[in-house]
């Protein structure tokens, strides 16, 4: 039985992989990785190879997923020595483990190619991971397959200009691979077949990188540029004769495939589907209903009798290690999901301190009793299913939430202290978020301009309507993206309006947070538009403000556009500079943190841009402070001892407190 599973074996560069990480996220969570992995076979070596005086605070989750921690010694300052040690460990296992077919190497250091070239001579099958803003291009070609690390950690990168551009050449990898398979008379080919050969022509290929959790609906996501017919219960794949046919205009009906209606959603139990989506996205399933609980009043009496005490990090290691002493497995990935809980629903107190895992934390004063904490950290679930415009069904809310429908009395508690909090309000028989506007974020100033723009919006009379096409537009519009920022703009335009439509007209699966996520989509390609391509770099900040205002980090909209906060704030803030004509060339935007850009914004020689980069700031401040807050983190943390990077920290934190913005907006 043993013989028919695949046998993996994993190497892990820590080091290179948890200073991008880092840098980029403030933390790394490795469980995800060894997960998937997990999916592909048995996972018989993992090694992970770094200083562990360095990356101490990594080394339980190591151990919880039973990875050998190989100490590397630094012999001097930003040295990186686990390459050699990596590379003959990788090696001798393949000459002395030939039962171990698949090699998986994660990093993004180019030097590791010539290791994956030597171990494919060995015959073995090569996994590359890694970061897609630091992995080199010759690792990656090295590999037979390679995938980026944000996909498997969950960051949806479906927006972003670098997917973008992806997915376009996913399509011409797609025309090329169909090509050569016709060539040789293999079409029809199965669409598995078809996923080896592009994987085979270029290893990054993988469709979760374009927001797809099958390759059979990124094909069907494409049924402009093939034909699909279903013979013998498999999906088989030929090239459209015009298949070189882009889709050109924008009140076009999409593919047949493609605008099949949405599926109604009447029942209570259609419903409860879109609930357990919600439930889902939170995090919240990643705990059972007892372990959820049992926690949360862990948490609670913790921070009860130990107020300041604990920062989120040395309190969820604390409660880590004393489950584990009572034999109860809970990962510190799991807790921390637990906690989110309640940050998301302002549960806890900072002080005068950004929030963060590293900063002393309090209950917030309005929590009284274990009760009423559980409760507050509960009702973000109820929260986030009013925030997405859906009808609330007590009875199907309770269900998810606590696995009993008659307690609907609970659900009700939960709706009182939220409307009570002023987070929602009653409007007849539904809830709704509060607001003037029939769609309430409008209400927001940022927000005024764009969402007129999208009620002046005129749809052909006979375009398709309801919340399918306008995704069907939003696809092609990241798909746009990458050539023409205008068209993009004008693509996710209708499709807002679309959306809109469906919400006001309470469509079956039409939600205000999908709308939300194409106004944001919306917002980053046309400040896209007047940065990049009519170089008005002062119109295009209102729309990056509108982004922000959209994307908060402690909102569901976060963890969906994760992907493109930093560069859209990295070019916000460059376009200071860009706005008085200053060459801001230099400072390699594709590729540069926002805490780089305001390090060479603050001190940069020319006063005008100093002051220009100030007022950006405050700005957002206004509508983001939290975004502020997590650049200061990360200076803070990542360039303890650089005073030009401090210099820029300690300008961000004045405006802050200057503008009095307060740590938890509402």
């Amino acid at each position: 039985m043993n013989d028919q599973i695949e046998q993996i074996a994993v190497f892990i560069d820590f080091e290179n992989i948890a200073r991008w990480a880092e840098e980029v996220f403030l933390d790394f969570e490795l469980t995800p990785v060894i997960e998937h992995l997990q999916s592909r076979g048995a996972v018989v070596i993992k090694r992970a190879y770094g200083d562990w005086s360095r990356f101490a605070h990594y080394r339980d989750e190591m151990m919880e997923n039973a990875i050998d921690l190989i100490q590397m010694y630094s012999v001097r300052a930003g040295k990186n020595r686990a390459d050699i040690r990596m590379a003959m460990d990788a090696l001798e296992t393949a000459m002395t483990r030939p039962h171990i077919r698949t090699f998986v190497i994660i990093s993004g250091d180019s030097d590791f190619g010539a290791l994956v070239s030597k171990l494919r001579e060995y015959g073995k099958y090569t996994l590359g991971i890694g970061p897609r803003q630091i992995t080199h291009r010759l690792l990656v070609k090295s590999c037979d397959e390679f995938v980026y690390l944000e996909t498997l950690l969950g960051e949806n990168a479906v927006v972003s200009e670098q997917t973008a551009t992806d997915m376009q050449a996913g399509r011409n990898l797609l025309r090329k691979a169909l090509r050569a398979l016709g060539q040789r008379g293999e079409t029809p080919v199965t669409s598995a077949r078809l996923r080896q050969t592009m994987i085979s022509m270029e290893p990054t290929f993988n469709e979760a990188n374009f927001g797809f959790s099958q390759f059979n609906e990124w094909l069907e996501a494409n049924a402009d540029l093939v034909d699909l017919h279903t013979r013998d219960f498999r999906l088989y794949v030929s090239l459209k004769e015009r298949g070189n046919a882009e889709l050109s205009s924008l009140a076009a009906p999409p593919p047949a495939a493609a605008t099949a209606p949405p599926p109604k959603l009447e029942s209570p139990s259609d419903l409860r589907a879109q609930y357990r989506q919600i439930f889902a996205r939170l995090k919240m399933s990643a705990s059972d209903f007892s372990t959820r609980r049992d926690v949360l009043r862990d948490i609670y009496r913790e921070l009860s009798e130990h107020p300041g005490e604990y920062t989120t990090d040395s309190l969820l290691e604390t409660l880590r290690e004393r489950y584990e002493l009572q034999g109860i497995g809970r990962s510190k990935t799991m807790l921390r999901h637990i906690w989110q809980m309640g940050f998301r629903q302002r549960a806890f107190d900072y002080g005068d301190q950004p929030a963060s895992v590293r900063t002393p934390v309090w209950l917030a004063p309005d929590i009284t009793s274990e009760s009423a904490f559980v409760r507050r950290a509960e009702s973000g679930f109820v929260y986030a299913v009013i925030h997405a415009g859906l009808e609330v069904n007590a009875e199907e809310l309770a269900a998810v939430l606590v696995n009993d429908r008659e307690q609907a009395d609970y659900i009700q508690t939960l709706l009182n202290e939220l409307e009570a909090r002023g987070l929602i309000e009653r409007d007849n028989d539904r809830y709704r978020l509060p607001g003037h506007s029939a769609i309430p974020f409008c209400d927001h100033p940022a927000l005024h301009r764009i969402c007129r723009e999208i009620e002046q919006v005129q749809l052909p009379e006979n375009a398709p309507r309801g919340p399918e096409k306008a995704f069907n537009l939003a696809r092609r519009a990241m798909i746009q993206r990458s050539q023409d920022f205008s068209a993009s703009a004008r693509s996710y335009l209708y499709a807002c309006r679309i959306q809109w439509d469906a919400v006001l007209n309470q469509d079956p699966g039409a939600t205000l947070e999908d709308l939300r996520w194409l106004i944001a989509s919306y917002a980053s390609v046309k400040a896209g538009e007047l940065s990049q391509v009519d170089k008005d770099y002062s119109q295009s900040r209102r729309y990056y403000l509108a982004f922000f205002s959209l994307v908060q980090e402690d909102d569901p909209l976060w963890s969906r556009m994760r992907g493109l906060i930093n560069p859209m704030l990295a070019y916000y803030w460059a376009n200071a500079g860009r706005e008085l004509g200053v060459d801001v060339s230099s400072w390699n935007l594709s590729s540069v943190l926002p805490a780089q850009v305001a390090m060479n914004a603050v001190n940069h020689p020319n006063p005008e841009l100093v002051a220009g980069w100030r007022q950006r700031t405050r700005d957002l401040a206004e509508v983001n402070p939290r975004v502020l807050y997590r650049v200061v983190e990360q200076i803070r943390h990542n360039y303890p001892e650089q005073p030009p990077y401090l210099r820029a920290a300690d300008e961000i934190q004045s405006i802050l407190e200057e503008l009095k913005q307060p740590l938890l907006i509402s």
